[in-house]
């Protein structure tokens, strides 16, 4: 059920007033007034991500999100969303003095474009970047809402895509997974917002941020705005901010092993046992000696164990079967190039593996690159593979016959 507290200080609209102007009038006059709102706050409760892109989102009820907003008496908007996913927590704050993340116990200063803010920066490049239109109402709860669909232009999401990074040396095949649509809520008495979703161009929710309670202008502490203490890093570009991520990550294995956050379960130790007992080899020399003397493939694994959703998500649903164990031992010999966040590596198997990547152009994780025992390429599978170990060994028998 979804909740709304009584709109104080929210004024009724006429009835009919998202049909009395262009669909992005409509959309902007609703941001406006809620940007207006002396106080907002939305729940949302469950994973906001689809399976596209967390393969555990419908199997996790561990899952929410929290969104603060409060105007201050100067009228700048500071905001606060908390989220909550599984094992995954993220908190970012956009003050006055600045946009702070706060994830695996560290607090970071942002000193760069992201997310909606980027893509909103890039559209203003365009003189055309969106189509908007009224899409059928919606009842949230007992809140009946108008939804507002901005829609990324052709030009627009061409340019889009050309930023993606290439595959291969290659565009990206997955043009259709770029998130063009935005849907946006809004209730119909008096314009506030009831979250959001994002679509494909296919039409395929990606996120869904629409929020279960809503209360507007009810005081929030001012604790919730305060920032954690501790120490604070400085990230002027995204890729400063991975590096400060993934060594907090490391920083908070090394100091409590047991934390649930970054701590195995039961089940994923099982699945990592199963897949390290499948034929692998130390290195690629080693594999091709072996594959010659045994009339075998060799099948390079490159992925990411310890952080890619999608390379856990084959590991538990392919590598680990017994069907493909068996396949594997007969027609493979595989061999692991990994790159982790936490898991230690020698320097030695670091630069090994990265000249592996380099070799074979491998942009994205999980990829799987089979080779003859003279090394030849005779196919691979980039990204995760639906079907299991039969639709994997499939393609690994197409691979063996060219």
């Amino acid at each position: 059920m979804v909740l709304a507290r009584p709109c104080l200080g929210a004024e009724m609209l006429p009835d009919g007033w998202w049909l009395q102007d262009l669909p992005e009038k409509v959309l902007a006059k609703a941001q406006s007034i809620n940007q207006d709102l002396a106080f907002f706050h939305g729940e949302k409760f469950g994973s906001t991500l689809s399976q596209h892109i967390n393969p555990f989102a419908k199997s996790n009820n561990n899952a929410c999100v929290e969104f603060f907003q409060r105007r201050n008496a100067d009228g700048f908007v500071e905001t606060k969303r908390f989220q909550l996913d599984g094992k995954f927590q993220w908190t970012d704050y956009k003050l006055k003095n600045g946009d702070y993340v706060f994830t695996l116990g560290q607090l970071v200063k942002t000193e760069f474009v992201v997310n909606d803010a980027e893509e909103i920066s890039n559209a203003a490049k365009f003189d055309h970047p969106y189509d908007f239109k009224i899409l059928k109402s919606e009842m949230v709860g007992t809140n009946d809402c108008i939804v507002i669909a901005r829609i990324m232009t052709e030009p627009f999401l061409e340019a889009v895509w050309d930023e993606e990074p290439l595959w291969h040396g290659k565009k990206s095949p997955e043009k259709q997974y770029i998130q063009s649509e935005t849907d946006y809520y809004f209730r119909k008495s008096d314009g506030v917002t009831f979250g959001f979703t994002k679509k494909t161009r296919l039409g395929e929710q990606m996120i869904n941020e629409v929020y279960n309670k809503v209360e507007i202008n009810q005081p929030i502490l001012d604790s919730e705005f305060l920032l954690p203490k501790g120490e604070i890093k400085i990230a002027k570009t995204s890729e400063e901010f991975g590096k400060i991520e993934r060594d907090a990550f490391v920083a908070m294995r090394a100091k409590n092993p047991k934390n649930p956050v970054v701590t195995p379960s039961a089940t994923e130790l099982a699945v990592e046992k199963r897949v390290s007992e499948l034929p692998w080899t130390a290195d690629l020399p080693k594999a091709l000696a072996q594959a010659k003397a045994e009339n075998k493939i060799v099948l390079l694994d490159f992925t990411g164990s310890d952080w890619c959703v999608w390379c856990i998500k084959f590991d538990d649903d392919v590598l680990s079967q017994p069907e493909f164990a068996t396949y594997a031992k007969t027609n493979l010999v595989m061999v692991l190039v990994d790159f982790p966040n936490a898991k230690p590596q020698s320097d030695a198997i670091k630069k090994t593996n990265k000249d592996l990547q380099d070799k074979f152009k491998v942009d994205g994780f999980p990829t799987y690159v089979a080779l003859t025992p003279d090394g030849k390429e005779i196919g691979r599978q980039v990204g995760y593979l639906s079907g299991g170990p039969q639709a994997f060994i499939a393609e690994l028998e197409k691979f063996r016959k060219q």
